[in-house]
């Protein structure tokens, strides 16, 4: 992918996006200036009950991150695609061991034997999200002017900084900041952190909350507030464009990836005051498609059983009535 962005876009005096109503999602991958191979991947797809949005950044050699990456994304789809009225988080984390337990087994072929994948995902089912990672890959939350990462990367650098034995500041630069702790395929058993989240409504005039998925290629080479800045002035898809000709400018050591999510609203950790009403709908158009998923030969046995006891009223009827 080409980007023709001016890096003097990226100056402070643009003004901020208002109405946020036709913000859309936009997500892209590149592959940066020195690898051979894009091993990330960018997806969104729906589910049964909502939508999905996923950055994967493969590993294990040109052949081995790619098929990682793929494999795993055709693995999360089939299962959450089944996985009709689970809870959310009990659905992606399934995704996910799913995703895992695949790589394993494709990792006895002798190509594969290193293979594995970061992932980082959203699934959202009306006002109610679910954010999980596997990995270093991010999920940031952008609120106006301010920016916060929403998971924590599985890795050797994010162990020194919870012991306080480095800065947060030191992480990026450290020399042992590309080992991680674990992937999707390190281990059968692996720790999949997912947080859950409500959108709670916006008032009119409001900027929406932006989710931004990335690849460790773009946060290692773009500044958080950058993100947060260039995500809040300019629509996610030329801000897309944007932050990966930014990465590129510096260098594009590695493949770059990000995934921009309007909410159309506001992210909190308090169920937000719609939810009971959507779950309720929700549970009412799951018994009702469950109902007509079933067999025809039940249709079928059901439909006359209710025309039998319709012609035995209509017959009892009559003779009632006869008789009066």
């Amino acid at each position: 992918m080409q980007t023709q962005s001016d890096s003097s876009k990226h100056k402070l005096e643009r003004d901020r996006i208002g109405d946020d109503e036709g913000l859309v999602y936009a997500g892209m991958s590149d592959i940066g200036l020195e690898r051979p191979v894009n091993e990330d991947r960018c997806e969104s797809f729906p589910t049964q009950t909502g939508m999905c949005f996923l950055v994967l950044d493969g590993m294990g050699g040109a052949d081995g991150g790619e098929f990682a990456a793929q494999i795993s994304v055709d693995a999360i789809k089939r299962s959450l695609r089944g996985d009709l009225g689970l809870d959310l988080a009990e659905a992606l984390t399934n995704s996910y061991e799913e995703a895992n337990r695949t790589i394993i087994v494709r990792r006895q072929g002798q190509r594969f034997t290193e293979m594995g994948t970061t992932v980082v995902g959203v699934l959202i089912e009306d006002s109610a999200v679910v954010i999980g990672n596997v990995g270093d890959s991010r999920a940031y939350l952008v609120s106006g002017d301010e920016i916060r990462q929403l998971t924590i990367d599985h890795s050797y650098v994010q162990q020194l900084v919870d012991r306080n034995e480095i800065s947060r500041e030191d992480a990026l630069p450290h020399p042992q900041s590309h080992i991680l702790t674990q992937c999707l395929g390190s281990s059968p058993d692996i720790q999949i952190d997912v947080e859950r989240y409500w959108i709670w409504p916006q008032r009119k005039g409001e900027t929406s909350d932006l989710i931004v998925l990335c690849s460790d290629g773009l946060y290692s080479m773009v500044t958080e507030e950058e993100i947060q800045h260039v995500t809040t002035v300019v629509p996610p898809q030329q801000a897309c464009e944007e932050l990966i000709h930014l990465a590129n400018s510096r260098g594009g050591f590695d493949n770059i990836t990000i995934a921009i999510i309007p909410l159309h609203g506001h992210l909190k950790v308090e169920e937000s005051p719609t939810w009971g009403r959507e779950r309720a709908s929700r549970e009412r158009s799951r018994l009702i498609g469950a109902w007509w998923e079933r067999s025809f030969v039940h249709h079928i046995i059901v439909s006359s059983l209710l025309a039998a006891g319709a012609s035995l009223m209509a017959v009892g009827l009559f003779f009632y009535l006869r008789a009066l």
